[in-house]
C-alpha cells in the first residue's frame, strides 16, 4: 500500500512541507469540482469558490455517476444518471441551469466515462459527444449523440461488420473507452471492466464519415493526459528499449514516458525512469512541462517535475499527497486530502517560480470527497513553448491508411434518434401482426403487460429486434403509450413510458407455442 505521512503531520506546519503563498493570477483560471454524492460542481478560480449549483437529475433516476465530462471552455456537463432498482442509464447534456438533451442507454455493464471523463469526448465544437459502453449480456457499442438534434447520429456496435471484419472482441465487460473525439473522427481503447490495470491496451480510431476503423498502436496507455491545445498526448508506458527493473515490481514497472504528436502521428518516448514505475502523467505550466507520479521498488514515492527534453526540473516535498492534478497556464491544481480526515483541498502550484507544496485555495465541507472535473485558463492562453521533445527510442507510427470492407457503414435503422420517429411507412416494409385485441391500444392511453412464467417484456431503443434492450419490464407493469403501431420485423410495436421515465418501444404481441400471447394489454 501506498505508505503515507498522516494527515495530523501534514497540516502541522505548512513552513515545514515547503507551503509557500503565490501570487495569483486574478481571473487567470477556473477549476470545476465534481461531488458525486450530491451531484454538486463547484466552480473555483484564484479567490475560492466563485458559485456551485447541483447538476439536473431527471424523474426516475436517483444515482449520479462518480464523472462528469466538462465541454470544451468549461461547459456543458455531460454524465450518465441511473436507476438504482432497474439499472437504466441515462446520458444527460447540461448546463448550469437545466438538461439540454438526455438519451436512455441500453442496459450496460460499464460506460467510457467511468474510466475517462474529459473534453476530449466532446467533438471541438462541443456539438456533440462521443460515448462508449459495454452491454449488460455481453458485447459493447459506441454512440456520437448530437445535444442540439437530442439524436444518435452514428452507431458503432460489436456485430456490426465493420467491428468483426477487423476480429475486434467482444467479452462480456469489455468496455471501448473514448479517448479523444476530434473532427469526425473517435479514438477509443478496448478496456476489460472489473480487471486491474494492464501496461497497454489495444486502440482503435473510427472515421465517422468514412465508415472505416483502423488499429490505432500511437493510443496504447490508459494512464494518459491530453494537451488539448496541441492535442499532444503523454502516458506511462512500459519500454523494454529502456533501462528498466522490471523484475523488482510486482506487477509492470513503467518506466517510461511517451509523447504522441498528432502532427506526425509518431509516439516515443522522452523520459527514462530505470528503477521506478511512472503514473498519472499531467500536462502543466501550459504544456510546457510534465507532472507524474514515481515509486521505486520498496514503494516510496515522489512527484516529478520533467521537461519536454526529458531533464527532471524538480521534486514535490515527500509528504505531498496527491489525489488527482491537473494543469494551468502558470502551473497546476491538485487536491489532497491531507490536511484533516474527510476534508479535500485543492491546492495551486505556480511553477514559475521555485517548486513547491503551493497554496491552499479551498477546503471542501466534512465528509465531501470532490473530484477535478476540469482546469484551464480564461482567456486568450499563449501556446506552448516550442521546447523539442527528447527521443530516447524509435517512434511507432499510426498506419497512414484505414481498412473499410464493403457495407461496414452502419444501417440507418441502427441510428435511434430521441426525437418521435416518422409514423410513415413504406408499404413494402409493413408486416402486419395478427389482431387479437379486444379493446384497442391508443396514443395517449395505457396498457399493462401481460407475460408468463415469469418472463420479462423487453424494452428497446428502436421498433425492432436490431436494437438494445434498454429496460424489461415483469407482468403487471403499468406503461404510457406514445406512439404506435410501427411494424418491424414481423411484428407490432408500441413506443412506451414505463413508470421509472424510461421510454423506448415494445412489441404489442408474439408468438408462444403456436398460439399469439397479446404482451401488451388495455390498461
Amino acid at each position: 500500500m501506498r505508505k503515507w505521512v498522516t494527515a495530523w503531520l501534514a497540516a502541522l506546519s505548512l513552513l515545514a512541507l515547503g507551503w509557500t503563498v503565490v501570487n495569483a493570477q486574478a481571473g487567470g483560471w477556473i477549476v470545476w469540482l465534481y461531488d458525486s454524492a450530491a451531484g454538486r460542481m463547484t466552480q473555483i478560480t484564484p479567490q475560492g469558490a466563485a458559485q456551485d449549483f447541483i447538476l439536473p437529475l431527471p424523474a426516475g433516476f436517483d444515482r449520479y455517476p462518480g464523472r462528469v465530462a466538462v465541454g470544451r471552455g468549461g461547459q456543458p456537463f455531460a454524465y450518465i444518471v441511473s436507476n438504482s432498482a432497474t439499472f437504466q442509464g441515462q446520458l444527460v447534456v447540461a448546463d448550469q441551469t437545466a438538461a439540454r438533451a438526455t438519451f436512455n442507454l441500453p442496459l450496460t455493464f460499464a460506460d467510457s466515462w467511468e474510466f475517462f471523463a474529459s473534453e476530449q469526448v466532446f467533438r471541438r465544437d462541443n456539438g456533440a459527444v462521443a460515448l462508449g459502453y459495454s452491454l449488460e449480456g455481453g458485447g459493447w457499442g459506441i454512440i456520437v449523440f448530437d445535444i442540439a438534434a437530442g439524436a444518435v447520429t452514428h452507431t458503432l456496435r460489436h456485430d456490426t461488420p465493420l467491428a468483426a471484419a477487423l476480429g475486434l472482441p467482444a467479452g462480456f465487460g469489455l468496455t471501448p473507452v473514448v479517448r479523444d473525439f476530434s473532427g469526425d473522427a473517435v479514438t477509443f481503447t478496448l478496456v476489460q471492466a472489473g480487471a486491474g490495470g494492464a501496461p497497454a491496451y489495444d486502440s482503435y480510431t473510427w472515421s465517422l464519415s468514412a465508415g472505416t476503423i483502423a488499429a490505432n498502436p500511437t493510443w496504447p496507455g490508459l494512464d494518459s493526459d491530453i494537451f488539448a491545445p496541441t492535442g499532444e498526448v503523454v502516458m506511462a508506458l512500459p519500454d523494454d528499449r529502456l533501462a528498466n527493473a522490471r523484475a523488482a515490481f510486482t506487477f509492470y514497472q513503467a518506466n517510461s514516458l511517451h509523447v504522441y504528436d498528432p502532427f506526425t502521428g509518431a509516439r516515443f518516448p522522452f523520459y527514462n525512469a530505470p528503477d521506478r514505475t511512472l503514473a498519472l502523467p499531467r500536462f502543466i505550466q501550459n504544456g510546457e512541462r510534465i507532472l507524474v507520479d514515481t515509486m521505486d521498488a520498496a514503494e516510496r514515492y515522489r512527484w516529478l517535475v520533467i521537461g519536454r527534453d526529458g531533464v527532471e526540473w524538480g521534486a514535490l516535498p515527500a509528504a505531498v499527497r496527491i489525489l488527482d492534478a491537473r494543469g494551468l497556464p502558470d502551473g497546476f491544481v491538485y487536491t489532497t486530502d491531507a490536511f484533516a480526515p474527510g476534508v479535500t483541498t485543492l491546492v495551486y502550484v505556480n511553477t514559475r517560480g521555485p517548486l513547491n507544496a503551493g497554496a491552499p485555495i479551498w477546503t471542501s465541507l466534512p465528509g465531501a470527497q470532490p473530484v477535478i472535473a476540469w482546469a484551464g485558463g480564461v482567456g486568450a492562453v499563449a501556446q506552448a513553448a516550442a521546447t523539442p521533445w527528447a527521443k530516447l527510442a524509435d517512434a511507432v507510427y499510426a498506419p497512414p491508411t484505414a481498412y473499410a470492407p464493403a457495407g461496414a457503414m452502419v444501417a440507418p435503422a441502427q441510428v435511434t434518434p430521441l426525437a418521435p420517429l416518422p409514423t410513415a411507412v413504406a408499404p413494402a416494409q409493413v408486416v402486419v401482426a395478427t389482431p387479437v385485441i379486444v379493446r384497442p391500444l391508443a396514443p395517449g392511453g395505457l396498457a399493462i403487460v401481460n407475460t408468463t412464467e415469469g418472463d420479462q417484456l423487453n424494452v428497446r431503443l428502436g421498433p425492432g429486434l436490431g436494437f438494445d434492450v434498454v429496460q424489461r419490464l415483469p407482468a403487471g407493469s403499468r406503461v404510457v403509450l406514445l406512439e404506435g403501431p410501427r411494424y418491424a420485423d414481423g411484428l407490432a410495436w408500441w413506443k412506451v413510458r414505463t413508470a421509472a421515465g424510461i421510454e423506448g418501444w415494445c412489441v404489442e404481441s408474439v408468438e408462444d407455442r403456436g398460439t399469439r400471447l397479446q404482451t401488451l394489454l388495455p390498461g
